[in-house]
């Protein structure tokens, strides 16, 4: 690991706070899931639902109530904001990069508090030259703590200007073991597949087909859709799949005034069949089964830069797209049987809700600006258009259709835009500031549900935000340091409210919501020898919901990590530990969440390369072993749900794995 912290890919301000894992981070770790992977980021806490479910916390915000968005190799991923975290095997990802603070004015609506894109792995090798077999590889790993394993297996060709990439991931682990026991419907089963096609009709330009195919299943022990779980309730997904495809194109272009052109094409499917057993009340046993079918989602974007290098008023660069998606979400269907000790009640499979539709085109521009050597500056803005619409049936309330029918057609705008500087104090200090704006577009859903107990509001505002950051970057031969502190302000917030309908009481989503989140967050790492260096990072945040002058719920005030590694050049191993830590938290919302303790859980790692150690002829072959929480210490990640109608309980907020032990061989050739 090098003294400087990695930067990420995509396009952001320059001021703007990020943090990349690459491939060799998380090898070193073995996470079992990519929610494994972001738990360490500064900014990020996770909320698990179960063995690979879940979701994240970014900058106080759930990436479920669609505020952090998910893009995978640039292409935004809609379509399920509960389940995105779950589609890929960590094997599968060359590095995940996060985002932190406002991103609308490159990503538009729901980068409100940031963004997290999975860069997937791709062909490492020159495709021109004689059609060959150039590379392949395999891994298989163990985990303890739930007796999982996992493997992925990987081979690519290239040769006469095309190369191919193809790979087949399969994870499978029983419920996880927890300092109290074992989570229950936390098992999970998966299988993947990749392939990557691509065509280089020079070296500077590439066109790719991408397929990818993903099957699970898998329970929520608890959080979001799973609490409280045991002995209360059972949610699993079975299966849940979604279906990928996407035609992609780069290009440089040296002497040309757009100097770098890329653009994509892509669809994805999405299909999961929810099964939920419930025994909240006693004596009774519902058994229910909802397929949610769908969304198709097509998309693409086109993104080009132009350097304005060497220019007399100083060095510019300017990135400007279009970017755009097309949803179409069909209603949900579902059938329910009802047991009692005499009676049983079957509900027929029904439509539950109408088919709707939601579009977006978006363009933006971003701008960077060094007229001094002392100063840099970034501007950007973007304009976003949003159309929604939806059918009728099966809604059958007269006074329900009479609101569809005149909003069942919705088109908006949103502008936003961003302002930065970078101050080149010296040639080691840097200070930063920026200011942006953000905004979230209601959902298909939130402007047309409709069922028994809600109604909908097809008047929705999107929910808007204003950030304010400012901090400094110490940048030394063999140490980085930066650390952010960040004020936001959000308006038009979407909350479920109760309402009178029809003299009944009923729930509709509003826009009446007010906060503020404010919060520090530092990362560094310094390389203090050949051999040795130290990492970490911290953050605090506070989030308060203004119109009550109560806390956000799910709020993680203090969490960060503290890490070691010694790794001797040429020795073929390295050692590393590190403790991830977290505040109690007291500061509550008491209607929501119960309080949560802080902790501390130290874990170890090593990795060999057999190549160097025992035998040239194993090649590049790697074994790597950690012990994570090796004290088996009992904790709950802050940002979990929790249902607060039923007891505190080891599934209500959902415990954390306990000791885990991971081996993990790694062979390419």
């Amino acid at each position: 690991m090098g003294g400087k912290l990695p930067q990420a890919g995509i396009p952001h301000p320059a001021q703007q706070s990020i943090t990349v894992v690459d491939r060799a981070q998380i090898e070193q770790t073995s996470p079992t899931s990519l929610l494994d992977i972001l738990q360490n980021v500064p900014g990020v806490s996770i909320a698990r639902a179960g063995g690979i479910g879940g979701q994240i916390y970014l900058r106080g915000f759930s990436s479920n109530n669609w505020r952090s968005p998910m893009y995978i190799d640039g292409d935004r991923f809609r379509g399920r904001n509960t389940l995105q975290l779950n589609y890929f095997a960590p094997e599968e990802i060359e590095r995940v990069e996060v985002i932190r603070g406002p991103g609308s004015v490159v990503y538009g609506s729901e980068a409100m508090t940031g963004l997290v894109n999975v860069v997937t792995r791709r062909p490492q090798v020159d495709p021109f030259g004689p059609w060959r077999i150039a590379h392949g590889g395999f891994s298989a790993g163990y985990s303890s703590v739930d007796n999982g394993f996992s493997t992925y297996e990987w081979a690519q060709a290239a040769g006469l200007g095309f190369d191919v990439l193809g790979g087949i991931s399969y994870r499978k682990g029983g419920n996880y073991q927890t300092p109290s026991g074992a989570a229950l419907n936390s098992d999970y089963e998966s299988i993947g597949g990749n392939l990557r096609l691509g065509w280089s009709p020079t070296y500077n330009q590439r066109f790719e087909l991408t397929l990818r195919d993903y099957w699970e299943e898998d329970g929520r022990a608890g959080g979001v859709g799973g609490a409280p779980g045991a002995p209360y309730t059972q949610v699993r997904q079975q299966p849940n799949q979604v279906h990928m495809a996407k035609l992609s194109y780069s290009g440089d272009f040296t002497d040309q005034l757009v100097q770098h052109v890329e653009g994509s094409f892509y669809a994805n499917y999405f299909d999961t069949k929810l099964s939920t057993v419930n025994t909240a009340t006693a004596g009774v046993v519902t058994r229910s089964v909802s397929n949610v079918g769908g969304p198709l989602v097509i998309g693409g974007r086109a993104q080009g830069v132009i350097p304005w290098e060497p220019a007399p008023w100083g060095l510019m660069k300017t990135t400007f797209g279009i970017d755009g998606f097309q949803e179409w979400r069909p209603g949900s269907t579902s059938w329910s049987v009802r047991q009692t000790a005499t009676t049983s009640t079957i509900s027929p499979e029904t439509k539950t809700a109408p088919d709707n539709t939601q579009a977006n085109v978006g363009a933006f521009v971003l701008n960077e600006w060094t007229p001094l050597k002392l100063l840099t500056l970034s501007a950007g803005g973007r304009f976003d258009w949003f159309n929604t619409t939806s059918e009728l049936s099966p809604v059958s309330s007269t006074k329900a259709l009479e609101v569809l029918r005149r909003n069942a057609d919705v088109s908006t705008t949103a502008p936003t835009g961003s302002f930065g500087a970078t101050v080149h104090v010296t040639p080691i200090l840097d200070l930063l500031a920026s200011v942006g704006t953000s905004y979230r577009y209601p959902t298909n859903s939130e402007l047309f549900t409709f069922s028994a107990t809600t109604i909908p509001n097809p008047e929705l505002k999107p929910e808007t935000g204003l950030t304010y950051e400012g901090g400094f970057q110490l940048n030394f031969p063999t140490a980085t340091v930066k650390v952010t502190a960040f004020d936001s302000h959000y308006a038009n917030f979407l909350q479920t409210v109760f309402v009178n309908y029809n003299g009944s009481s009923m729930t509709q989503r509003q826009n009446v919501g007010h906060a503020t989140v404010n919060g520090v967050e530092a990362e560094w790492r310094w390389q203090a020898t050949q051999s040795f260096n130290l990492y970490g990072n911290a953050a605090w945040l506070q989030a308060t919901n203004t119109d009550t002058d109560t806390p956000l719920p799910f709020i993680a005030p203090w969490k960060g990590r503290v890490g070691v590694q010694y790794a001797p050049l040429g020795s073929g191993y390295s050692l590393g530990a590190a403790v991830d830590w977290a505040g109690a938290k007291t500061r509550i919302s008491s209607t929501e969440e119960y309080p949560t303790g802080g902790y501390a859980v130290p874990s170890i790692y090593a990795s060999f390369d057999l190549g160097i150690l025992i035998s040239p002829r194993l090649g590049d072959t790697k074994v790597h072993l950690s012990l994570q929480n090796i004290f088996d210490t009992s904790y709950v990640s802050a940002a979990t749900y929790v249902n607060r109608s039923y007891p505190q309980s080891m599934y209500n907020p959902l415990l954390e794995p306990g000791r885990n032990f991971t081996a993990r061989l790694v062979h390419t050739f």
